[in-house]
Formats: structure tokens, sequence, C-alpha cells
């Protein structure tokens, strides 16, 4: 059985799903890492090395369709890249 596939926000390339982050809408104006992606809402998917390109280009935002602080969004980023 194959896993489901999802578009990286960053490179626009399709990858199978557990293989990506997922970020979905913390409510504010920042995103949480959904590490078992089943939080409920709209989410974003991307790869690890994307998250720069993602960031740059505003893709995040417009993939949860909010404004949100992307200088906050890129900190949570490299957090979870170092832990």
């Amino acid at each position: 059985m194959t896993s489901p596939q999802r578009m990286c926000a960053g490179c626009r390339g399709r990858a199978d799903k557990p293989t990506l982050l997922r970020l979905v809408w913390d409510g504010g104006d920042g995103v949480l890492i959904d590490e078992r992606q089943r939080l409920p809402g709209r989410g974003v998917y991307l790869h690890a090395e994307c998250a720069p390109r993602a960031l740059k280009t505003r893709a995040i935002g417009r993939g949860l369709r909010r404004s949100i602080d992307h200088a906050l969004v890129g900190n949570i980023l490299l957090g979870h890249s170092v832990g």
C-alpha cells in the first residue's frame, strides 16, 4: 500500500506524507508543528530543508490562509530541526 502524497510548500514537489512536516495555525500569529499529523484544521506540508524558502516566499501563510508572524514561525522551525 502506498502512502498519500502531499505537496511541499517550499519546493512545490510531491512527497510521501510521513516524510514531510505538517504545520497548523496556532490561533494567534504562529503555527504549531503537528508531529502526529492529526491536529484539526488546515495544514501546510514541507520538507525540513525547504523551510527557509517557504518562509521567504510567504508560502506558509498563504497555505494556511492566515496572516502569520514569519519570524516566529522561522524560530519554531529552527528549534524543531535542532531538537
